[in-house]
């Protein structure tokens, strides 16, 4: 059903004038490095803060006040380049299991970061208040910074696989 719909996508005309537009996929793709760039730096300086690695001069209620918006608008901004690069070449991204994989880690890390951001509306200590919750912090800190790396390298896998 999936390789039909790539058949069906890869045939239309949107499709075509998109692969024959020579400036169109490496501009697309710039756009769409940039914002990975911007996530993953953000993702990190905040996981940094969660992990007790001290980061600026912040604290991490105030960092993610700062960040998180830029993180949201880059990750509408990939979630748009990325639906313009799929229409390009479909069933190089959406029957590839790097692409599926990078995408589950994607919402996974979205999910964690909102977590975060929501917790901080308790309050500016909020995750610092208990053992349990420095924890869970240090934690979600980890698996967010690990999650970032592997949603960066299933996207270089995707042109391998």
């Amino acid at each position: 059903m999936i390789s039909a719909f790539c058949d069906w996508l890869d045939a239309t005309a949107l499709s075509q004038t998109f692969k024959d537009l020579t400036w169109f996929v490496p501009l697309v793709q710039t756009v769409h490095i940039l914002c990975v760039a911007v996530v993953v730096t953000a993702t990190a300086m905040t996981d940094c803060k969660l992990l007790g690695i001290p980061v600026g001069r912040q604290s991490l209620a105030e960092m993610v006040g700062d960040l998180m918006p830029w993180v949201w608008i880059a990750l509408c901004v990939l979630l748009a380049t990325g639906a313009l690069l799929t229409i390009t070449e479909p069933s190089r991204e959406l029957l590839n299991t790097a692409f599926r994989i990078k995408m589950l880690m994607v919402l996974a890390l979205a999910a964690m970061l909102r977590i975060i951001q929501r917790g901080l509306r308790d309050g500016p200590d909020h995750w610092t208040q208990s053992r349990n919750r420095r924890h869970a912090a240090r934690l979600m800190g980890a698996v967010s910074l690990l999650l970032a790396v592997s949603i960066v390298v299933a996207g270089r896998w995707i042109a391998y696989i």
